[in-house]
């Protein structure tokens, strides 16, 4: 049995940073985009890069050491991707399940919002929409396409009250999907399950709340559900993982009527309780993680992953990705008694990073200055001293500081380099 304590700050990032090499290696042939799983030729939405761009933006905030891995990553470049594969009606496509639907198109609008884009920009607005038509006004359920009959789902109902929350998109609407999936809700469990009718599982409960976390739902109101979680657990930390199923009605004359998800139990529940303070979430949090410490590959190819299974040696983005976010929501979320030195540490590591990632710019800044001090005419003390006071005095002063940037750009830009140079050495 795993032994109950907290995972130390060397073994926290260092796991982090294995995983942030394995992610950036694993992109599409060196663009920003990537596949649903290792070794993939062809960049996917839905299973690769949404997930990826959660996870990078996540690992960029765990201080140098682990952001250093991936600073050949542009989300600028992977958010422009994810928009060239928007439809016109705002949905967008997913090669992995052949559909364009609410799933997909909830799921880039998550990954827009961590590459900070533009509330108005046309493709965040043409997605909302486009979700707004696949809410039932009436009951607050939430359809795959517009135009779908079957059995509402539990999981485009949670996904589209996330990016609703986070885009701070139609509150009306959060409240109809909020009341829809609470009444779905397993009177007796209290946990949920695919569908409104189907029986309750860990990793569909925990999506459910991390759509409750965002859309900032009272703690009350799924205190049962967490109880649930944290029952569900089995006692050396990991949860079930799950399975989805439905068709659209677009694809019902292709071979393949039936798309599946395959969800990581393990990786849900965890986001889903880090967030929360009680003891028991915290215990239950503390053997996730340790679990999830313990079972990243080291080997030669696939270190810094995780596999669904135990016996399948298949690495997928998606997961890897998904226990990195989790991972970095609980270590984000423990006690600020707890860490208030590792905060202190974090925000110098981050003064120290912009430093190294601005040294051109510093350099730049330093040499201006002193070619300017440099070309200062003193031959005119009495316009100059109307001007800038003693031109003498200020020259040698703005020549100093020129200098002084310069140098530090200098040696910002070597630090800069030092790190690169070290980070490739290492993933080699």
């Amino acid at each position: 049995m795993l032994k109950k304590h907290w995972p130390t700050e060397s073994e926290i990032n260092t796991g982090l940073e294995q995983a942030a090499e394995w992610i950036e290696r694993h992109r599409v042939d060196g663009r920003h985009a990537w596949p649903i799983s290792a070794g993939g030729h062809q960049a996917s939405l839905w299973g690769g890069t949404v997930e990826a761009v959660r996870a990078v933006a996540a690992l960029r905030d765990c201080g140098p050491r682990v952001a250093s891995a991936l600073d050949d990553v542009d989300l600028h470049a992977a958010a422009q991707w994810i928009k060239s594969r928007q439809n016109r009606d705002g949905s967008f496509n997913s090669d992995e399940f052949g559909f364009a639907g609410a799933e997909p198109t909830a799921w880039a609008l998550i990954a827009l919002h961590e590459t900070a884009a533009k509330r108005d920009s046309r493709a965040v607005t043409a997605a909302l929409h486009y979700l707004e038509s696949c809410v039932d006004r009436h009951k607050g359920s939430v359809s795959s396409t517009p135009d779908d009959d079957e059995l509402p789902r539990t999981l485009p109902s949670a996904l589209t009250l996330w990016a609703f929350a986070l885009w701070r998109h139609r509150k009306d609407l959060r409240d109809k999907i909020i009341t829809y999936l609470m009444q779905c809700q397993d009177n007796e469990s209290h946990g949920w399950g695919v569908t409104g009718v189907a029986s309750p599982n860990a990793a569909t409960t925990a999506q459910v709340l991390v759509a409750f976390h965002a859309a900032g739902v009272a703690f009350d109101q799924f205190r049962p559900a967490v109880r649930y979680l944290i029952g569900k657990q089995h006692d050396e930390g990991w949860w079930p993982n799950s399975i989805d199923e439905w068709h659209t009605p677009h694809d019902r004359a292709s071979v393949q009527l039936t798309h599946k998800c395959v969800n990581s139990g393990t990786a849900w529940c965890l986001l889903a309780l880090a967030p929360l303070e009680d003891r028991d979430s915290r215990s239950a949090c503390l053997r996730a993680v340790r679990h999830l410490l313990g079972k990243q590959s080291h080997a030669a190819g696939t270190g810094g992953s995780w596999a669904l299974w135990d016996d399948n040696a298949r690495r997928h983005v998606w997961l890897t990705c998904q226990i990195v976010v989790a991972l970095v929501a609980w270590h984000d979320g423990l006690p600020k008694q707890g860490i208030h030195r590792k905060g202190l540490r974090n925000a110098l590591h981050r003064g120290l990073d912009a430093l190294l990632n601005r040294a051109p710019l510093i350099s730049a800044l330093g040499v201006l200055g002193t070619v300017t001090a440099l070309s200062i005419d003193t031959a005119d003390p009495a316009f100059r001293e109307r001007l800038i006071g003693d031109g003498t005095s200020f020259r040698q002063n703005l020549l100093t500081s020129g200098l002084t940037t310069a140098a530090v750009g200098a040696v910002s830009w070597f630090c800069r380099g030092l790190r690169d140079w070290r980070s490739r050495r290492g993933r080699q």
